[in-house]
């Protein structure tokens, strides 16, 4: 029996474990971290599709895992797991203050348009913005979908915090997939992977039905998105910034920015707020690297550096790692794989 490791249990570490059980049923799965639901990254995430250039990341390999996604997350939505997962397709407004080129990913949404001059007005100092339909996922519901069905397939969950690759080397196992997200600073040494704050505002605010964005020319950004169970305020976007805890002043200028351009939010109840650190990074970093452990070179698939898109690029990336996982199992094992 091939026996795998998966160090993270985000949504980039249970959906590549899960999609590895899939395609190997007969493989022994573990998804080991420091921390699970509800104290991960996702969590804090607006579960919200839409792509995003990331750093030297070739935006064709955006497209093919970010396509993915969205038909997967679509998928959802248009099922019976859509409750579970809170999946949801919810339509809007994308704005910014300085002229950019349509969005590259424009044919994968559905319904997409220019915004009017019309539409704009509203939305000062807009001056340029886009319609489309988009999907949603609640992330705490959708990271228990995934650990459930995970499990339900026979993969293993252990709770456990590593400081080098090297802590496994006793647990033998024979592929080690690597989403630590920001955590690849410290796990791998990886001075590319820098942490970006952001800090969102949850609200009970069921008359909003449609989600709106917004991105300034000084490059600070607000949103509105309205998930199935309450609507997510944001956002902040700082860089090298690793303090976790809530701010008063980030909370004022999220509240402040929404409620300008969406007055009828005034009246919404405030839930909750949160704060997460996006693994940012000067690229993905999705390959199979060999690395030396007591004696032998462990196949160690890395999938970590999503910045802001880890919801929207996940499915995909998980797919790529299914196919390098497919490199170096034994033959034997990809013949009793599931097609």
């Amino acid at each position: 029996m091939v026996k795998i490791g998966v160090i993270g249990a985000g949504v980039i570490g249970l959906s590549s474990a899960l999609r590895v059980l899939e395609r190997f049923p007969n493989a022994d799965v573990t998804v080991i971290a420091a921390q699970f639901s509800p104290d991960t990254t996702t969590n804090v995430s607006g579960g919200f599709w839409e792509p995003h250039l990331l750093g030297e990341t070739p935006e064709s390999d955006i497209r093919v895992w970010s396509g993915k996604t969205f038909e997967h997350m679509q998928g959802l939505a248009d099922s019976e797991h859509a409750r579970a997962t809170g999946a949801t397709m919810v339509s809007g407004y994308r704005m910014t203050e300085a002229e950019e080129p349509v969005p590259f990913w424009k044919d994968l949404v559905l319904n997409f348009r220019e915004m009017t001059e019309d539409e704009l007005k509203p939305y000062h100092p807009m001056t340029k913005g886009s319609f489309f339909t988009t999907v949603m996922l609640d992330p705490a519901l959708y990271l228990q979908w995934l650990k459930t069905r995970f499990q339900e397939r026979g993969g293993r969950l252990l709770q456990r915090r590593l400081s080098s690759l090297h802590e496994l080397l006793s647990d033998a196992y024979d592929v080690i997939i690597n989403c630590t997200g920001t955590g690849a600073r410290e796990l791998l040494g990886d001075d590319k992977v820098q942490a970006v704050r952001g800090q969102v505002m949850r609200v009970y605010a069921p008359w909003l039905k449609m989600h709106i964005s917004f991105e300034f020319a000084d490059g600070t950004e607000g949103y509105v998105l309205p998930g199935m169970n309450y609507v997510v305020l944001g956002g902040t976007r700082q860089v090298g910034d690793w303090d976790t805890r809530v701010r008063a002043v980030d909370r004022d200028h999220i509240w402040g920015i929404c409620t300008k351009y969406m007055p009828s939010l005034k009246s919404a109840e405030v839930q909750s707020d949160h704060v997460g650190l996006r693994p940012s990074r000067t690229s993905v970093r999705l390959e199979l690297e060999r690395v030396a452990m007591g004696g032998k070179h462990v196949p160690v698939i890395h999938n970590y550096g999503h910045g802001g898109g880890g919801v929207t690029l996940h499915w995909g990336c998980a797919d790529h790692v299914v196919s390098l996982v497919s490199q170096v199992i034994p033959a034997n094992s990809r013949s009793q794989a599931k097609l």
